[in-house]
């Protein structure tokens, strides 16, 4: 084993608290590959505990073992001295384990009070049978409120709200459900818990999630290692489903982290711009993207234009309206219905986006691969051909050569390092990364003009940002266009040849990004706000 996978934690720089949950020696494999090869954690009372590692790692599982999703094939969990073996998460939610789902699990169209007790309305039975409603909003509203969330209206439809209340009203629901069950101090599991908000959002609902140690404990899974540093008081690093350090908070950078994670130091020119090769001011052909006048759906008279070779990033702040330039491109809907898209000059017609638009060479990787990006039900074979399939037909025949498929597919998932049992493993059994390198593939495989990219690298570890990074700039520099739309600032910068800041739906500035004069963070900032 490397010296990356042996560090010894400073086991003197912290004073160990009461172990509440001990995991010892959990192992799980699902179809006979292992994800979890023997890990061992324990969460200690008020403390704020991470879980690092790569995509494909064991963090997801590990939190789903946790709170009884999937029961382990071995070990043990004892949960206040006790054994614990949670059969399903109603269970573990009784027992005081409860998770906030990094895609969220609340019903839009239901009241906060309904969100927070669905599922236990049994809780407020009456002697009647019926549930009793003022008794199950008057609970909400103690949580809402213990929570310094008093804010929030707890008969309020949930789908009203921000996504950091939503956060947060899941958040009092663990509360909520740990007082209902009389359990005195919850454990919390936090997947992504920041991954769709804005930076003020984030460092918002840290604000609140710190304040609430003394109230319960809290495990972390986040792909930022900023809040891993900033926010956890340790931390476990998984790599390969095994246990290959625990980290103190002394030890804590961001350096460190990428390195057990990675097995490798991070290189200095993270976004490769040593690579990045077209400068705004060369001689360039014609555009090949051209936008104008874009109106609706939150988008006010937008244009701009993309050439060959080049990288155009599109930033601002949550709802500014840069998702729905992607969408319109793209043709998903919904999107801007007014203005004009051109590619290689052909306009697009408003009906039928989505099928002109790929006929015209525009691919589109969009912001939620979970149900926009990947079919999970279907194999990696068939997520990555679904585009390319019109294009391997014999002589237009609705025949396609079965050999040809098997093997464009298998040079995909080598170039790509996609990780995965074989072509024919269901996508729903992948790891984030791996979702986001299928997708990534079935429109490499299409050869398009165009590669539109929102928020490439939300939900993935270092490790494979670096890789998309990387294939970013190989794919630039055959002639690839590529648009992305990201919320990242310092991949917005570190990425782009040139970009565009939004502010409530309109562009209000554009920034060259040339190599050595990039702008600072602060300078478009300014312009967001």
């Amino acid at each position: 084993m490397s010296d990356v996978s042996s560090v010894e934690p400073v086991v003197d720089a912290v004073k160990r608290r009461p172990a509440r949950l001990i995991v010892d020696s959990v192992c799980k494999a699902y179809a006979g590959i292992p994800v979890l090869k023997s890990v061992s954690l324990h969460v200690e009372a008020g403390e704020i505990l991470g879980i690092a590692g790569e995509n494909g790692a064991g963090k997801s599982t590990t939190l789903k073992l946790l709170c009884g999703v999937v029961r382990p094939d071995s070990g043990t969990l004892t949960l206040h001295g006790k054994r614990y073996a949670p059969r399903g998460y109603d269970a573990s939610v009784k027992a005081g384990i409860s998770m906030v789902f990094q895609e969220q699990a609340l019903v839009q169209n239901l009241a906060v009070y309904e969100n927070i007790f669905l599922a236990h309305e049994s809780a407020f039975k009456s002697a009647f049978g019926r549930i009793d409603r003022k008794g199950a909003i008057d609970a909400a509203r103690k949580a809402l409120v213990d929570l310094d969330l008093g804010h929030i209206d707890a008969k309020i439809r949930l789908g009203s709200l921000s996504f950091e209340d939503r956060q947060m009203v899941e958040i009092a629901r663990a509360f909520a459900l740990a007082a209902l069950y009389q359990n005195e101090s919850p454990i919390i599991l936090l997947d992504e818990p920041s991954a769709a908000i804005s930076e003020h959002g984030a460092e918002s609902l840290f604000n609140r999630v710190n304040a609430l140690r003394d109230r319960g404990s809290f495990v972390l899974v986040t792909h930022r290692l900023r809040e891993y540093t900033e926010h956890c008081d340790r931390l476990y690093v998984l790599k390969d489903g095994e246990n290959v350090a625990e980290v103190l908070k002394p030890e804590m950078t961001e350096q460190r982290l990428h390195e057990l994670m990675v097995g490798r130091k991070r290189v200095a020119s993270y976004y490769k711009e040593e690579r990045q090769g077209l400068q705004i001011n060369d001689p360039l052909t014609e555009p090949i993207l051209e936008v104008e006048g874009l109106s609706g759906d939150g988008v006010i008279d937008v244009s701009f234009s993309l050439r060959r070779g080049e990288v155009l990033g599109i930033g601002g702040l949550l709802g500014c309206g840069k998702e729905a330039i992607g969408r319109a491109i793209a043709g998903a809907r919904p999107y801007p219905r007014h203005g004009s898209v051109r590619v290689a000059g052909r306009t697009l017609p408003d009906r039928n986006r989505g099928h002109a638009s790929i006929s015209a060479g525009v691919a589109y990787v969009p912001r939620e691969r979970k149900t926009e990006g990947v079919v999970p039900y279907l194999s990696v074979r068939a997520n990555m051909s679904l585009v390319a399939l019109p294009k391997m037909r014999v002589f237009r025949l609705p025949l396609v050569p079965v050999a040809r498929e098997k093997r464009v597919v298998r040079a995909e998932i080598e170039r790509l390092r996609i990780k995965c049992a074989s072509a024919s493993q269901l996508c729903v059994h992948l790891s984030g990364g791996n979702q986001q390198k299928v997708v990534l593939a079935r429109w490499l495989l299409a050869n398009p003009n165009v590669l539109v990219m929102d928020n490439p690298t939300r939900g993935i570890d270092v490790g494979v940002k670096e890789q998309i990074y990387s294939l970013i700039r190989e794919l630039a520099n055959q002639g690839l266009a590529i648009l992305i739309i990201t919320d990242d600032l310092p991949e917005l910068i570190g990425l782009s040849n040139r970009i565009l800041v939004m502010r409530e739906g309109r562009i209000v500035q554009e920034r060259l990004a040339d190599p050595d004069a990039k702008p600072t963070e602060d300078q478009l900032v300014a312009y967001m706000v």
